[in-house]
């Protein structure tokens, strides 16, 4: 969850397709004169059936830009998964 006071320029947010939902942290231009385009960071993903029916798995961004690295072990909570990437 964003503080109060940085929703203004801090945003989460998820895009799901398919199997797979993506969480991103979205910040606001840091010179809104120049560019009117939020930056987008990916945080994590989820994605379900992996590696089995019911088990959801999460992944950290990579150490190169585009790759995924698994976390931990899987479950069948994905705000499990959440809480346990968050620490």
């Amino acid at each position: 969850m964003v503080p109060a006071d940085e929703r203004a320029y801090r945003r989460i947010g998820w895009a799901v397709h398919e199997d797979e939902v993506r969480l991103t942290e979205r910040r606001a231009p840091e010179f809104p004169e120049l560019t009117s385009a939020w930056s987008i960071t990916p945080l994590a993903k989820l994605r379900y059936g992996m590696p089995g029916p019911g088990l959801w798995t999460i992944y950290r961004p990579g150490a190169e830009p585009g790759t995924w690295e698994r976390f931990g072990t899987p479950s069948r909570d994905p705000f499990e998964l959440l809480a346990r990437a968050a620490r």
